[in-house]
């Protein structure tokens, strides 16, 4: 039990948010993201970095054009997922903390508030776990194979049936740098950050339908992760 005392009251946070082909949802994702990040009193400053990933449609004007100082936007010089999108923008990241979340609408971050707290209070890493996962067997079945194989080569004490249900998570400064100097590139960030270890907790929510379009996180982009 940790005494209210011991908690930190403010912080600078980061988000990073990887996106491809999502010019139609980023400019609300971020509206959504910024509004709950100052409606928490938790935040003294903030910062989001969009991590392009090589999109063919105007992603990244779509958020140049908002012209909000609290907003970066980089493009990667070729197609590489998610997972590389967000390292690339861990790097980036100067905050305490560092929310990493989709660009789709999908991870619904009315949980900001208990994550932050959660951090201040000396966990290293809260995962968002939704409430159930809406998908074919074969992705359930995947999933479960992948991140119960994960847990055995890791320390963790988070339930791999959890981890499979896990969508978004914050990171603190300390597990952010120790991402950042693992040099290799072609890994899942979900198991890395498992497999390092520290305080990790988790929160539960639910899961929204993208705010249009369809996702491009498919069985083909499992199996490449997973090789």
């Amino acid at each position: 039990q940790i005494s209210s005392q011991s908690v930190r009251q403010t912080m600078k946070l980061s988000v990073v948010i990887p996106a491809y082909n999502e010019s139609k949802n980023i400019g609300k994702v971020l509206d959504e993201i910024s509004s709950l990040i100052v409606a928490t009193g938790d935040v003294e400053n903030f910062e989001i970095i969009v991590v392009d990933d090589h999109s063919s449609d105007n992603t990244l004007s779509a958020v140049s054009q908002l012209k909000n100082p609290n907003y970066e936007v980089i493009r990667l010089s070729r197609r590489s997922g998610s997972h590389i999108a967000i390292r690339a923008g861990l790097t980036r990241a100067t905050g305490d903390a560092v929310l990493c979340i989709s660009a789709d609408g999908q991870d619904n971050p009315a949980m900001l508030k208990e994550m932050i707290y959660k951090i201040n209070s000396g966990y290293n890493v809260v995962w968002a776990i939704r409430n159930n996962r809406d998908e074919p067997f074969y992705s359930k079945f995947f999933a479960s194979l992948f991140y119960s194989l994960l847990k055995s080569l890791t320390a963790t004490e988070i339930d791999s049936t959890n981890i499979a249900n896990a969508d978004f998570y914050i990171l603190d400064r300390k597990i952010v740098n120790a991402v950042n100097e693992c040099k290799e590139r072609n890994t899942s960030v979900f198991g890395l950050i498992l497999w390092l270890g520290f305080r990790q907790s988790h929160v539960m929510y639910e899961r929204r339908e993208r705010f249009s379009g369809k996702s491009k996180w498919n069985f083909r982009s499992r199996m490449k992760l997973a090789k």
